[in-house]
């Protein structure tokens, strides 16, 4: 379902022309008026630090193609997938390129739930696992890099990608359908063999607690790779602060904002 990688990018040393903002003085320089109209200083970047959050989210459409819905009232209905993450972000800036480094704390809004692969040829509704998120959650971290497009000294337009990868936190627990003892075709793994042999998962779910497995690292692994493509847009406000509202794909597609201090 659901390696960190630095996304290497390179920053021009002197852009052609020096940048909307205030930035640092050299000795000697009265103001930062006078600066500006000798074009001399420090560092021909800018930096920000700043405070992101966004929404993401898998189409129900898309999920169709691979979990049955159940829309009838005989099974239980498919979870959901989406989830919020809030973090922080340093980015490097200059005419057009933006480095952009993030720290997030996702929260999956995943709740229990019957998930049954959507079967081809021979559908079997009773063959599905119920799966329970138990403190489940990822710190994720990433870079990204993005072209700033600049509309007005107040307003721009930003494209970019990157990568990233999500620590795994907590556990998800599974319930498999009940397997026939007599069967000797069958895996024959439950834990309590009599409890729910011909059930379906989301009725063993109540009665047979002790069968609960944890899912394996090999089926979730311990960091999940992210890729990340993004637009938004920044507006700068008072050369001091900028605010950024983008939307694109984070392994789900999503939208979201930052809002940073800029030096």
């Amino acid at each position: 379902m659901f390696l960190l990688l630095a996304a290497p990018f390179t920053l021009a040393a002197t852009p052609a022309e020096p940048l909307p903002t205030t930035f640092r003085m050299t000795e000697g320089e009265p103001d930062a008026a006078s600066a500006a109209t000798t074009g001399t200083r420090k560092r021909s970047y800018l930096m920000e630090v700043g405070f992101r959050g966004r929404y993401m989210a898998v189409p129900g459409e898309l999920l169709n193609a691979f979990v049955s819905e159940h829309a009838d009232d005989e099974y239980p209905t498919r979870p959901d997938i989406s989830a919020y993450a809030l973090g922080l972000e340093f980015v490097v800036k200059e005419k057009s390129a933006n480095g952009i480094f993030y720290v997030e704390y996702m929260n999956p809004m995943i709740e229990a739930g019957y998930w049954d692969d959507a079967d081809r040829g021979s559908p079997d509704p009773d063959d599905g696992s119920w799966v329970e998120p138990q403190n489940f959650a990822l710190i994720t971290i990433g870079a990204n890099y993005a072209y700033e497009l600049r509309a007005t000294n107040w307003l721009s337009f930003l494209f970019g990608a990157g990568l990233g990868g999500g620590i795994v936190l907590g556990d998800l627990y599974e319930w498999q359908a009940g397997e026939d003892p007599s069967d000797p075709e069958g895996n024959n793994d439950n834990q309590e063999p009599s409890c729910g042999s011909l059930e379906p998962a989301f009725l063993r779910v109540d009665s047979c607690e002790h069968d609960a497995e944890l899912v394996a690292d090999g089926d979730i692994p311990p960091v999940i790779p992210f890729i990340d493509i993004n637009v938004g847009f920044r507006f700068n406000i008072s050369d001091k602060a900028s605010i950024r509202l983008e939307g694109g794909l984070h392994d789900m597609f999503y939208g979201g904002g930052a809002v940073s201090v800029v030096f």
